[in-house]
């Protein structure tokens, strides 16, 4: 499956929104797809995709396709935060 063109903009808007978190509460773990909607682009994330998942500081579960949670990540650092970080 492609990359959705419109991923990179649903992730901004939802980081905007509050909708997706801007930390991750412990470790993320990749694994393959189960059929999951992926949290940025709202995609199902397949079988033969890899599927990154984590669970942010307030404990919700958080699904991204490989290429969302670098384009996450990637956003977050733009805006001068580090994801990984959970000092603050």
């Amino acid at each position: 499956m492609p990359f959705p063109p419109h991923a990179a903009d649903m992730i901004r808007a939802k980081l905007d929104a509050g909708i997706l978190p801007t930390k991750i509460g412990g470790k993320m773990y990749a694994g393959y797809g189960r059929h999951a909607p992926c949290d940025g682009c709202e995609t199902p994330i397949l079988p033969a995709q890899v599927e990154y998942e984590f669970n942010s500081p307030e404990g919700t579960t958080v699904r991204f396709h490989l290429g969302c949670a670098g384009l996450w990540e990637a956003v977050l650092r733009q805006r001068g935060i580090n994801p990984r970080d959970n000092s603050n």
